[in-house]
C-alpha cells in the first residue's frame, strides 16, 4: 500500500479533479439532455459522496475498516454513478474525468485485468457517448483516446505504486527475518556459553569443593586441640563456597532466555504498522521450536503488511514446561474465504513438524488471527 503522504496526496488530487467536474458543470451552460441536470446532480453527489466516504473509511484510526462501508461496494457505486453521470451529459467532457478518477482505487483494489476491464468499459462509454452528442469521428477518436490514456495512465502510476509498496514490505520483511536469525543465532550461543560456563562450574570447582568438604569432615574427626578448630572453619568455608557456586550455576541456566529478543527483532521495523509484543518465558525455550516460532511471527507479520492493510498486530507468546502457545491479532481488512497460500501453508508445515497445531480465523472487517500450540 502507498505511503500516508502518498495516499494523502492521491486523495486531495481525487478532491480537486471532483470538485472541478462539479464547479464547470454549475458555472458553463448545460449541454445535457433537458430535464436531467437534476439527475446529473444526484449522480454526482453519489459519486462524490461515495469518494469521500471510501477515502474517510481508509483513514480511521485507530481500528479496523467499518464492515458497513466495504472498498467494493463504494466503488461500484462510483463505476455506476459516473456512467449515469456520463450519459446524462455526454456533450459536457468533462464529467468523463471522473472516469480517470474511478480507476485509481480500482487499480488499488482489483487484480489487473479486472481494471483493464474497467478501463475498456469507461472509454467505450466515452466513445459511445461523445457519438451520441453529435460529435464527428474525428471528435470521438480524439476524446476517446485522450481519456482513455488519461485512465491508463492513472492505473500505471498506482500499480507502479503500488508494486513499489509491496518491494518495499518484502523488503522488510527479509530484513526482519535477517534481524530475527542473527539475535537469536546471537542469543543461541549466549546461552550456550552460559550452560558451558555452569556445567564446568559444577563439574570441576562443585566436585573439587565437594571432595575437599569430605576430607575436611574426615579432619575434623581426627584433629585434636587448636588444628581441630583450623580444620571445622576451613570446612565451612568449603561448604559456603560449595553452595555459592550451586547457587552460580543455577543462576547461570536460568539466564538462558533470547526468545523475546528475537521475536522484538523479527516485528521490529515493520513500516505502517504498530507491533504490541507480549512474552512470558517461564523456562528456557529450546532453540529449534524457538526457530518455528519466530519464523512464523515473521510470516504473520508480512502477511498483515501486504495482504491485510493492517495498522496494528498484538503478539502474545507464553513458553511454560509443556511448550509453547502464540496468539497473534491484527486489525486488517479480513476475508470471508480463507485461501491459505505459500506462507500460511509453509507456515502449518513448520508446526506440524514439532507436533503441534495452528488454527486460523478472520472474517470481513475482522482482521486475521492465528493461534498456534508449540509442545516442548
Amino acid at each position: 500500500m502507498p505511503t500516508g503522504a502518498e495516499e494523502r496526496a492521491t486523495a486531495v488530487t481525487g478532491f480537486v479533479a471532483v470538485a472541478a467536474v462539479g464547479a464547470a458543470t454549475a458555472l458553463g451552460p448545460w449541454d445535457g439532455a433537458p430535464g436531467t441536470r437534476t439527475w446529473w446532480w444526484v449522480a454526482y453527489a453519489l459519486f462524490a459522496a461515495a469518494f469521500v466516504a471510501d477515502d474517510v473509511a481508509d483513514r480511521r484510526a485507530p481500528g479496523p475498516r467499518p464492515r458497513w462501508l466495504p472498498r467494493g461496494a463504494l466503488l461500484a457505486v462510483q463505476v455506476a454513478t459516473a456512467l449515469l453521470a456520463w450519459s446524462l451529459a455526454p456533450g459536457a467532457s468533462w464529467t468523463a474525468v471522473l472516469f480517470v478518477v474511478t480507476v485509481v482505487p480500482a487499480a488499488l483494489l482489483l487484480p489487473l485485468a479486472g481494471t483493464v476491464a474497467l478501463v475498456v468499459l469507461q472509454s467505450a462509454a466515452v466513445v459511445a457517448g461523445t457519438a451520441r452528442a453529435g460529435g464527428g469521428t474525428d471528435q470521438v477518436v480524439v476524446v476517446g483516446l485522450l481519456y482513455g490514456a488519461f485512465q491508463v495512465f492513472a492505473a500505471l502510476v498506482v500499480l507502479a505504486g503500488r508494486r513499489e509498496a509491496e518491494q518495499r514490505a518484502a523488503l522488510a520483511g527479509a530484513h526482519a527475518e535477517l534481524r530475527a536469525a542473527s539475535a537469536l543465532l546471537a542469543s543461541s550461543a549466549r546461552d550456550a556459553e552460559r550452560l558451558r560456563i555452569a556445567r564446568d562450574l559444577h563439574d570441576v570447582v562443585g566436585h573439587g569443593l565437594t571432595a575437599l568438604a569430605l576430607e575436611l569432615e574426615v579432619a575434623s574427626h581426627r584433629a585434636s586441640g587448636p588444628a581441630a578448630e583450623h580444620v571445622a572453619r576451613a570446612r565451612s568455608i568449603a561448604k559456603d563456597l560449595l553452595g555459592d557456586v550451586r547457587s552460580a550455576v543455577g543462576g547461570l541456566r536460568g539466564e538462558v532466555r533470547g526468545l523475546e529478543a528475537a521475536l522484538r527483532e523479527a516485528v521490529g521495523g515493520a513500516p505502517g504498522l504498530e507491533v504490541v509484543l507480549a512474552v512470558r518465558e517461564e523456562g528456557p525455550v529450546d532453540p529449534d521450536r524457538a526457530l518455528v516460532v519466530v519464523r512464523c511471527v515473521q510470516e504473520l507479520v508480512t502477511n498483515a503488511l501486504r495482504h491485510a492493510a493492517a495498522r496494528r498486530l498484538t503478539v502474545d507468546l507464553t513458553a511454560t514446561a509443556a511448550g509453547l502457545h502464540l496468539l497473534v491479532r491484527d486489525d486488517g481488512r479480513g476475508t470471508r474465504h480463507l485461501r491459505p497460500g505459500n506462507g500460511l501453508t509453509g507456515m502449518v508445515e513448520r508446526v506440524e513438524d514439532t507436533g503441534g497445531t495452528i488454527r486460523f480465523s478472520t472474517a470481513p472487517g475482522r482482521g486475521f488471527t492465528a493461534e498456534l500450540e508449540v509442545p516442548a
